[in-house]
């Protein structure tokens, strides 16, 4: 290996940066594609090394938490005004808002924390995410269509400590591959009535102190790593690659569903319900037929 990466390696940076940017906040769960993705194509891109592939995944969480911040950058700066502004004990219409929003991260802290090792044998089972794909897709279908059907419109204004509970636990469940933490969110959401635009944004405000979480607690063993300059620009690669599609992901999809509204006849999760279950069909292929 030379001093510059070669070109298809930089090609793999980068589709690894678009997967986990659009996939963190499009409701087909990330941490599948980042597992499938490379498990399918055969792609090892720094041959092996934990110490170096766990830096590379930090750097696209950081890319990811950047990119999604950007984006939501005004609600940030309101939620955390009126945060401080209640720890003061001068509290605005906000305040609990930006307090349940910061309790909302404590169910996926705790389990993230006693369950990581069975989370991350977990994650190299492909029957097992083959699996989560369809049933938490149709479950996300389902709680939209049955909230538009019922009218319900909850506003994000109306959010508070018992939805950060239950919302924060179905947050929790994201750990597993094949879930996602968008989508298992939105569903949260959309079943205790939060209208698909809120539903969405709540979702996407609460995911980023988990992102932040996850990329800082994956940090702890960066010492150990030693990249050479190939490896450090196939790192700044990804991390550059996952702010910008992770921007694009948030944007277009609070886009899709501010667009969408209330419509009853049409869900805009039957797409994503069915993208995941046409790749769930496809893993599922790949390995009985012994591909992989």
């Amino acid at each position: 290996m030379g001093d510059i990466a070669g070109v298809a390696d930089v090609g793999v940076a980068i589709v690894l940066g678009l997967l986990q940017g659009l996939t963190e906040f499009f409701p087909v769960s990330s941490s599948a594609h980042l597992e499938l993705v490379p498990w399918l194509a055969g792609w090892d891109l720094f041959d092996g090394d934990n110490e170096l592939e766990n830096s590379f995944d930090v750097a696209l969480h950081v890319g990811t938490l950047a990119g999604a911040a950007l984006y939501l950058r005004a609600d940030i700066a309101r939620y955390a005004v009126a945060l401080w502004r209640g720890i003061r004990g001068n509290p605005t219409p906000h305040t609990v808002v930006a307090v349940s929003l910061a309790v909302s991260a404590i169910p996926a802290a705790l389990v993230g924390l006693a369950l990581e090792d069975v989370v991350l044998d977990l994650a190299e089972e492909p029957l097992l995410i083959a699996a989560l794909l369809p049933a938490f897709g149709w479950l996300l279908w389902r709680s939209d269509v049955t909230a538009a059907r019922r009218g319900l419109e909850r506003e994000r204004h109306t959010y508070g400590l018992r939805d950060a509970a239950a919302m924060g636990f179905a947050q929790a469940m994201a750990l597993l591959p094949g879930v996602s933490r968008s989508g298992v969110t939105i569903t949260a959401g959309r079943w205790l009535g939060f209208d698909r635009a809120a539903a969405a944004r709540l979702a996407f405000l609460m995911s980023l102190p988990v992102i932040a979480g996850a990329g800082l607690y994956r940090a702890g063993t960066l010492a150990q790593a030693a990249p050479s300059a190939v490896h450090v620009q196939l790192i700044v690669i990804g991390a550059a690659t996952a702010v910008v599609s992770s921007w694009a992901g948030v944007a277009a999809m609070v886009r899709l569903l501010d667009r969408m509204g209330q419509r009853t006849q049409r869900s805009p999760f039957a797409l994503f319900f069915g993208y995941r279950a046409v790749l769930a069909v496809a893993v599922a292929v790949v390995v009985f037929s012994g591909l992989r």
